[in-house]
């Protein structure tokens, strides 16, 4: 004959309030379960699991690898490297508020360019993809120039193309220079090179 035994376990759910540590709140439950079943609790500070056969009288909540202060507000967005907020920066913003970045002249935004306020922390990562600058001192340096127009500096945005001549007739392209046009990635670009 099978029997339908049922256990019975008392857990006490103790969670910390991050900014004050000596405020701890509990909540006790009876739960009741059968041979075999598990059951997963939710509690203020993470999801813990209670199997059959566990001999439990106070459980800890545990998060799932972060910290959960409990906080729901963030304070003002983080300063991006070469990029401003777009909208009047606050002291204070709302889970879920979201402020955008414009990166300054000639630099690139990566593929974000928002952050959120989650849990009282900014996520989201914003980038401001750095411009190749090209000089005259570069220039002369490699004997080369550029095959469009006489700047004599030339700033060129992340991922934009710039193509160079040898200077003059007597010059040609070293054999193991690279080609004469290149490419800016993220403030670095290979010079051809003419002998």
């Amino acid at each position: 004959m099978k029997s339908n035994l049922f256990l019975l376990f008392f857990f006490v759910c103790v969670s910390v309030d991050c900014s004050s540590t000596d405020t701890v709140s509990e909540q006790e439950s009876k739960i009741f379960l059968q041979p075999g079943q598990s059951i997963a609790l939710i509690c203020s500070q993470g999801i813990i699991t209670v199997k059959d056969g566990q001999n439990l009288k106070k459980v800890f909540c545990q998060t799932n690898g972060d910290e959960v202060s409990g906080q729901s507000q963030c304070g003002p967005p983080p300063t991006v490297d070469s990029a401003d907020v777009i909208s009047i920066v606050k002291d204070q913003y709302e889970e879920g508020n979201r402020v955008e970045y414009r990166c300054q002249a000639k630099y690139t935004i990566s593929l974000n360019r928002h952050m959120t306020c989650h849990r009282g922390q900014w996520t989201g990562e914003v980038k401001c993809l750095k411009p190749c600058t090209v000089t005259t001192a570069e220039l002369d340096k490699n004997n080369i120039e550029f095959k469009y127009g006489e700047e004599k500096k030339l700033y060129v945005s992340h991922l934009d193309h710039i193509t160079f001549q040898c200077k003059g007739w007597e010059h040609q392209r070293h054999p193991q220079s690279p080609g004469f046009r290149q490419q800016c990635f993220d403030g670095l670009m290979t010079l051809p090179r003419c002998v």
